[in-house]
């Protein structure tokens, strides 16, 4: 329900057929933002250090007639709504649109910026929502108790709570955990990787019966559907790559308190599973490894990932992210269909959006398993990823079928090659990261200062086509950036030009333009001096 991967734009959208009231659903969405905290947050600067804060700012409502012009002109306008960055320094952070199609038939798009939300926090601004706007239709107070704590409470808390003893036990399990591994997963690529993700997903459906096994074999096992299905991803993962020793992510939200529960705010946090594919051992047996290594993770899952990526320093390739390029994740019932704002509804899917990691698969248990397969298009080809599914649903098939049997004797398993050496492994990454190895350096005052700024923040030399995202940064990143581009070019580097503008060559464009504007209201001399680079 949180829009396209590595989107910074969490959003729902829904077509709803029945009558809105526009102006009770507009005051409702100013409770709304008013209620929540982080909707109504803005980034503030304190030395280099970005700071979000709470204030009053504007609330972002707009209604866009397009009476007559069907559904595929609606998702176009929100797809192209979405594309649009938003102001992290001016506000706000989220946003209702409304596409109206006809006086009874509307798409709505509520989106915010993934900094401050999440998929639960998704679920909570759809009930809030709601319910502020039926009772403002009716003229009552809305039936929702107080927050006793906002998210800044939460941050505030989780400082102290991640520090001291606490925080140098979880930064040595995990050190322990992933030693001797890069996270690099060898997938085969179609096409060699670039300085810009794609994004595309398909949706596949499993066998008649087979989530009926998956919850069967979880009650057998005595471990849940999830580290089940996650069995048979590993498996596939072997198949694919050959190598036995894979690592994976899986989002978790992280609200350890119970003032949590209805709080909007960004919980999510990335656990990394690391598992071994055993070719001689029984399912049973490798479901009670995935089983003791899940576990044992959840109980560690109080590091932030992005502190984890910090700690290990892993290698960081061009298009690629650290550690994890590959999430696998299950959910226990399917989006939002039925009624809303008391008119039915049905879900819409918003495309265009760019791929956080090589591929993410989210299977959702309903009656029957549905998966979802979003990958980057740019680097792997639909069939591919059409024939994957097919494996792994077989995969599924197989390891609730046999709990005794032998890894090796899975049809298509018993041939997997060896493991690669280190030796033959550097060959492998070579082959498998073909493209990676076109860099080009950053040339010129503009793109070797930028690359600089960068290199100071993430720790990682930057070639010029390099994305920001792709080396491991991050919303705050980006805001430190801004800060340090602003007083070395002494001209006010947006945030979201920086978001628009992810490569150092790309970003070096735009400060360009920038010293070229300020350049036409200075004297020749001062004119000349800037330009030669001296600011």
């Amino acid at each position: 329900m949180t829009g396209e991967p590595g989107s910074l734009v969490d959003h729902v959208a829904f077509r709803l057929h029945g009558p809105l009231d526009l102006a009770a659903l507009h005051t409702a969405f100013e409770d709304l933002v008013a209620r929540h905290e982080p909707l109504r947050s803005r980034l503030i600067r304190q030395g280099e250090i970005p700071m979000l804060v709470s204030g009053s700012t504007p609330v972002d409502v707009s209604v866009t007639d397009l009476t007559g012009q069907g559904i595929a002109a609606a998702t176009a306008a929100a797809t192209s709504d979405l594309a649009v960055p938003f102001d992290l320094e001016q506000g706000s952070l989220a946003r209702l649109r409304l596409y109206r199609l006809a006086p009874d038939d509307h798409v709505l798009v509520l989106a915010s910026h993934h900094m401050v939300t999440d998929g639960v926090s998704q679920g909570v601004l759809l009930v809030d929502l709601e319910t502020l706007y039926q009772a403002r239709r009716e003229g009552r107070p809305a039936a929702l108790a107080p927050l006793r704590v906002q998210y800044s409470d939460f941050a505030q808390w989780q400082r102290g709570f991640l520090a001291g003893e606490r925080l140098t036990a979880l930064t040595r399990y995990w050190t322990d955990r992933l030693a001797q591994t890069s996270g690099r997963l060898l997938l085969p690529l179609d096409n060699p990787r670039s300085a810009r993700r794609g994004g595309a997903y398909l949706d596949f459906t499993a066998p008649t019966g087979l989530a009926d096994r998956v919850a069967t074999a979880a009650r057998q096992h005595a471990t849940t559907p999830f580290v089940v299905l996650l069995t048979a991803f590993r498996l596939l993962l072997w198949r694919l790559t050959a190598q036995r020793d894979t690592v994976v992510g899986t989002p978790v939200s992280a609200r350890p308190l119970a003032e949590t529960e209805n709080m909007v705010g960004y919980f999510l946090n990335m656990v990394v599973l690391r598992g071994t594919a055993d070719p001689d051992a029984s399912l049973r047996d490798l479901i009670a490894t995935e089983h003791a290594s899940a576990m044992s993770a959840y109980a560690h899952q109080d590091l932030p990932f992005e502190q984890l990526v910090t700690q290990l320093r892993p290698p960081r390739e061009m298009g690629s992210t650290p550690l994890v390029q590959t999430v696998f994740s299950v959910e226990g019932q399917p989006g939002m269909s039925g009624s809303y704002l008391g008119a039915s509804c049905e879900e819409i899917v918003l495309t265009g959006g760019r791929a956080q990691y090589d591929l993410m698969v989210k299977v959702v248990r309903d009656v029957e398993l549905t998966a979802r397969w979003d990958f980057d298009d740019a680097i792997i080809d639909a069939t591919r990823i059409t024939e994957w599914a097919r494996q792994f649903w077989a995969l599924v098939d197989a390891v609730t079928s046999d709990p005794d049997r032998r890894v090796r004797d899975i049809p298509g398993l018993g041939d997997v090659p060896p493991d690669p050496s280190q030796d033959d492994r550097a060959t492998v990454e070579v082959l498998a990261w073909a493209g990676t190895a076109d860099r080009v350096e950053p040339q010129g005052y503009l793109q070797e200062t930028i690359a600089a700024a960068w290199q100071s923040l993430l720790g990682v030399s930057p070639g010029a086509h390099d994305a920001l995202f792709d080396l491991g940064g991050h919303s705050l990143t980006v805001a430190q950036l801004s800060f340090r581009l602003s007083d070395t070019f002494r001209a006010h580097v947006g945030v979201a030009e920086l978001f628009e503008y992810q490569t150092v060559a790309a970003q070096a464009e735009y400060v360009e333009r920038l010293l070229l504007e300020r350049a036409a209201q200075l004297s020749p001399d001062e004119r000349e001096q800037l330009l030669d680079g001296q600011p």
